[in-house]
């Protein structure tokens, strides 16, 4: 009898084992399967493009306007700068194609691997006419102004041209970008929290954006 009883208690304790770990697992696979889903959601699959608001030959950059389930929405297209560990790897991978040859100058077009070849996408979304006017090509005026001007006129122009600091508080709240920080000061009167601007690609010193 004690050994029937030892036998259901170590079979119970199993049973709860196993369970814990069935729960552990499939937490794990959901959270994965999330992250997956993130990751391979591609959001612009369906966008519908409206007009090009700028771009940049120089800058290799492009800011489009036009749609995302029938909302506004901004979408930014961005080369990213080549990296000195990338060189070797992209002159050796890479294939070649001959535009022109003279003399002792030619131009080609470089093929290279899709995992060389990634371009910055940053999405606005959804966006206001704010942010489309924001990013459309304007003119540069250089203007003097009194400091009543600047009170009575620009002031108020640049208040109400403001936009929402919800992402600043998402950042200090935890919701999003926390993986990102690199130090946090906690200290309720001087803290702060430092992590990467998002137009910086993190691999690029030298970028001027950074």
């Amino acid at each position: 009898m004690a050994n029937a009883d030892a036998k259901r208690e170590l079979a119970n304790t199993e049973s709860k084992e196993m369970s814990v770990v069935k729960r552990v697992k499939v937490d794990h696979v959901d959270r994965g399967a999330e992250e997956n889903k993130s990751e391979g959601d591609n959001i612009l699959s369906g966008f519908q493009t409206t007009n090009v608001l700028s771009d940049s030959a120089r800058e290799k950059i492009i800011f489009v306007h036009g749609k995302i389930a029938d909302q506004d929405a901004v979408v930014i297209l961005e080369k990213t700068p080549i990296r000195k560990d990338m060189f070797t790897e992209l002159l050796s991978c890479s294939t070649l194609r001959l535009d022109m040859k003279n003399d002792i100058y030619s131009t080609y077009r470089l093929q290279v691997p899709p995992h060389l070849n990634e371009i910055k996408t940053t999405v606005v979304y959804p966006a206001t006419q704010k942010h489309l006017k924001k990013y459309q090509q304007q003119e540069s005026f250089l203007v003097e102004e009194s400091v009543e001007d600047y009170e009575s006129i620009t002031l108020p122009y640049i208040q109400q041209q403001s936009f929402s600091l919800q992402w600043v508080y998402n950042i200090l709240e935890k919701k999003a970008e926390a993986d990102k920080i690199v130090y946090e000061d906690p200290n309720p009167d001087l803290g702060f929290v430092l992590l990467p601007d998002f137009k910086w690609d993190q691999k690029q010193v030298n970028d001027p954006k950074c």
